[in-house]
């Protein structure tokens, strides 16, 4: 082989491996895991699209929605890398929504057995990201077999540059040669283990065809010049590529640039170290500026991380809370999910912790709800217990609903529901039901005395009604001056207490309106001496529910205004001694002695009717 075309194929060579070197500085800015195998210059872009695009503050349904817009993208490595990036925050929502339906199908089932979590949406959105899944692993099984097919389309051009040398014949063999070259650049990459060898084999085999068909330096420098004029334009690409905003697709396009770089081939000698430091320049530029993107968002990442390190913390007591009060579980749920809030806001942390500070976070979380799901179990076992105590008096209830036994049946029925009110809350499914019951019983109870006391209570007023026309038929007797009739006013009396009971609240007021009737019309009886009036009204007391009473009342009345009549006629005499030196004297002794007068006449007649009385007794 000449020094000219060793010279060719190790430039060629250098121009491949600095550009490998190059790309690798990134290497450790870029997730390689998530990234296509598009060779050593390949870099990844998922920390960038983090940032590009945040999800953080997206609802279920916004998040829903982004996913959908991934399904059939053609960018199936950028899709695939975004809705990873999605499910991060999806899943989330899903395990609370799940822990919440969880949650309210144990209040009201009592127990866990047959929960089953169904969402639509958790569906559409795991078909949907399955799909862009699938979309990126087909499309690498493709982009590997069209690698593997242009592996054998290259090792083909190799064997038949291989036969051109061997050949002798030399007619047309340039144009077959520059026909293979056009075929071989048009046939795309080959897998990355491959690649180093069969480009290596392919420049020498072209060193050696150049050297054998003894082709004339000036061929071979307007090949070069040609290649020149291809890489200058690749520069050209590569400069605009510094306005693009979005600097990983600015990146995934300086890849794709330097792939055609290096299958271009080499260029004059005396421009091969300008033409690749002026595309190295542009190229280490567009890296710069993406390592510098790294390094920003690097500081963003790490702010995430101690605020989510500081919510870690905060959501820690959470997991040992415990008490007895479903307000208290109810308040603190509240505090938690208003933390759960200020960590969804918060953005991604860096990939080396983001799994270690989500499972303590979350941990914490799923604890809280694990404790909070033990305490309502108790608390349905207690109330299940409560329940059985309940149907207990339920049972009760209903055997004595019939009773007409109405005061001792309403005070056992009180005496259930005051055991009632003491039994704490049942099963939320059973509240109204067995309540029902309950009541039902009393309900029935009650009704049925209600309609009895009603009917008392209707036969009462007549007789009220009654007895009030017997009082004014003895009112108007008074009034008229009829002449006294005992036998009527003993009818009279006979009927009035023959009379069934009336309200409880007139019982008294209408025999005390019927005792003053009846003295009255006994009062006007002209033909009745004191002790015959006085013996009328005994006869009428004796029929009146404890008139002896009333009877012996009367009498101590009399007693009271006889005494009421000495202790002022004793007053009025003893006051008479002090009007002499009064200039009135003569008209105050004549007023005092007109009252003292009427004093003892009013005074002989009460002691003649306590005289009357006294041998009524007898």
């Amino acid at each position: 082989m000449s020094t000219s075309q060793d010279e060719t194929q190790n430039n060629e060579l250098n121009e491949q491996n600095v550009t490998e070197n190059t790309v690798a500085q990134f290497d450790d800015v870029a997730d390689m895991d998530d990234v296509a195998d598009f060779g050593d210059d390949e870099v990844s872009v998922e920390e960038e699209l983090q940032e590009d695009q945040d999800f953080s503050n997206h609802s279920k349904s916004e998040l829903l929605a982004e996913i959908s817009k991934l399904v059939n993208n053609s960018d199936v490595v950028k899709a695939e890398r975004i809705s990873k990036k999605i499910k991060e925050y999806f899943d989330p929502i899903r395990e609370e929504e799940e822990a919440a339906a969880k949650a309210e199908f144990l209040e009201k089932n009592g127990d866990v057995e047959g929960f089953e979590y169904q969402d639509a949406d958790v569906k559409t959105f795991n078909d949907a990201f399955y799909a862009v899944k699938n979309a990126r692993r087909q499309h690498f099984e493709q982009m590997q077999k069209m690698r593997e097919d242009n592996l054998k389309k290259k090792r083909s051009i190799i064997n038949q540059v291989k036969e051109l040398i061997e050949t002798t014949d030399d007619k047309g063999v340039m144009n077959k040669i520059k026909e293979l070259q056009k075929e071989w650049k048009a046939t795309g990459a080959v897998p990355q283990q491959f690649a180093d060898e069969i480009y290596k084999t392919y420049g020498a085999l072209l060193d050696r065809f150049y050297d054998q068909m003894s082709i004339e330096f000036e061929l071979k420098e307007l090949d070069r010049q040609h290649n020149l004029k291809a890489k200058k334009a690749l520069i050209e690409r590569a400069e605009k590529l510094l306005e693009v905003e979005n600097i990983s697709e600015a990146v995934v396009s300086l890849n794709s640039l330097h792939e055609e770089f290096r299958n271009i081939g080499p260029v004059p000698k005396e421009e091969k170290d300008t033409i690749w430091n002026s595309f190295k320049e542009i190229s280490d530029k567009i890296y710069d500026k993406k390592r510098k993107h790294a390094e920003e968002f690097k500081k963003v990442l790490d702010e995430n991380m101690k605020l989510k390190q500081a919510l870690c913390l905060k959501v820690e007591p959470f997991s040992t809370f415990n008490t007895d009060r479903i307000k208290e579980w109810n308040e603190e749920t509240k505090r938690l999910l208003a933390v759960q809030k200020e960590w969804e806001e918060i953005g991604p942390v860096p990939r080396e912790v983001a799994n270690g500070i989500n499972k303590q976070f979350w941990a914490n979380f799923k604890q809280f709800f694990a404790n909070k799901n033990k305490f309502f179990e108790v608390l349905e076992a207690q109330r299940a217990e409560n329940l059985e105590k309940k149907k207990v008096l339920v049972a009760k209830a209903e055997e004595i609903k019939d009773s007409s036994d109405w005061n001792a049946t309403a005070d056992a029925l009180i005496a259930l529901q005051k055991e009632w009110k003491s039994i704490g809350p049942v099963p939320e499914k059973f509240r109204d039901s067995v309540y029902a019951e309950f009541k039902a019983a009393c309900d029935t109870f009650f009704e049925r005395k209600r309609n009895k006391r009603n009917e008392e209570n209707k036969e009462y007023a007549e007789n009220l009604n009654k007895k009030e026309e017997i009082i004014l038929e003895l009112t108007k007797l008074t009034e008229d001056k009829t002449a006294f009739d005992q036998a009527l006013l003993s009818e009279k009396a006979e009927a009035f207490f023959a009379i069934g009971f009336v309200p409880r609240k007139e019982k008294d007021a209408i025999v005390d309106k019927f005792v003053a009737s009846v003295e009255a019309y006994v009062e006007s009886a002209a033909d009745l001496d004191e002790k015959g009036k006085l013996q009328v009204l005994a006869g009428v007391f004796n029929q009146i529910p404890a008139g002896g009473k009333r009877f012996r009342n009367q009498e101590q009345n009399i007693r009271t205004k006889i005494k009421t009549h000495e202790d002022d006629i004793a007053l009025w005499q003893n006051n008479l001694a002090f009007f002499s030196n009064s200039k009135t004297a003569d008209k105050l002794l004549a007023e005092y002695n007109e009252k003292i007068e009427a004093s003892k006449v009013e005074l002989k007649k009460l002691k003649e009717q306590l005289k009357i009385i006294q041998s009524m007794d007898n």
